[in-house]
């Protein structure tokens, strides 16, 4: 369980730190939609599901989904970005503060109170979003959009060693006005 748990604490970090990471990515995805441009991922976008292929056979990803679908079910979103017209995003992570408590009822998941915020500058161009951060280090990763409220990181642009194969799919949650 605890083993399981780490990984799942693992998985939603290396999503956040996706914007954060100054290393590179030559990824290349052709089916990505050639019709979102900067201005539709313009608001608030939420971590809401994990997917894979069935047939991987993963206890890790499968406990890691159910415990993302409980947590968004209570409309707990555990990564999030806030893409502005400016250019800037803020991250918010509530990944590492995740309790998973086991008692006589089963599982319970607390929506944690704690997070934690960064800013950084993002561009879009065609389905590579780049972020910049501070120190002007980049991290580029392709995104897959399906239509204009959903677009999906590939998991082996998270972790190819565990991830390969799966996908961070982040939905809008709110247009910014």
């Amino acid at each position: 369980m605890t083993r399981k748990f780490i990984l799942l604490l693992s998985l939603f970090a290396l999503v956040y730190a996706c914007s954060t990471d100054d290393s590179d990515d030559d990824m290349n995805d052709d089916d990505a939609s050639d019709d979102m441009t900067a201005g539709n991922l313009i608001g608030l976008w939420a971590l809401t599901d994990i997917r894979f292929d069935e047939t991987m056979d993963d206890d890790d990803l499968e406990f890691a989904q159910e415990i993302l679908a409980f947590l968004v079910d209570q409309e707990c979103y555990i990564v999030t970005f806030d893409f502005m017209n400016d250019g800037t995003v803020t991250t918010n992570s509530k990944a590492n503060f995740i309790e998973i408590n086991v008692g006589a009822g089963g599982l319970d998941i607390p929506c944690p109170e704690e997070s934690e915020m960064t800013n950084t500058m993002w561009t879009l161009e065609g389905n590579q979003l780049t972020f910049i951060d501070e120190d002007l280090g980049e991290e580029t990763v392709t995104v897959t959009f399906e239509g204009d409220n959903t677009f999906i990181v590939d998991g082996s642009a998270i972790d190819e060693n565990n991830y390969d194969g799966a996908e961070a799919v982040f939905t809008r949650l709110e247009e910014q006005q």
